[in-house]
């Protein structure tokens, strides 16, 4: 379901056009085994992002605690405007890195 693309030293996890509670289960499976597989830096890139839904923000929520905990960094990339209106509105903005690029991501997360 997810596309994941290699770069650098971090995998970029590209996001589906919905996060709703249709794909949620999806990504969430998905981001687990990239997460056992692939430990280190994510970089969550959003830029074919038009919804995310209350299940989308829960599913972003764990895998990015669980990440951190883990001592793991992670990002948020190219988000939409309607997108970060949702992350602020649900306090995101405040608890996740956000980054206009990947390439600004890598910056941060070094």
């Amino acid at each position: 379901m997810l596309e994941i693309i290699p770069m650098e030293d971090a995998q970029v996890v590209l996001f589906p056009p919905r996060l709703d509670a249709n794909t949620a289960p999806g990504v969430e499976k998905d981001l687990k085994a990239l997460l056992l597989a692939s430990p280190g830096k994510i970089i969550f890139d959003f830029s074919d992002t038009e919804y995310v839904a209350s299940a989308g923000l829960r599913v972003l929520l764990l895998i990015t605690r669980d990440q951190m905990k883990a001592g793991r960094k992670v990002a948020l990339v190219e988000i939409r405007p309607a997108v970060l209106r949702i992350f602020e509105m649900a306090g995101f903005t405040s608890i996740f890195p956000i980054s206009k690029t990947r390439a600004d991501a890598l910056i941060k997360m070094a």
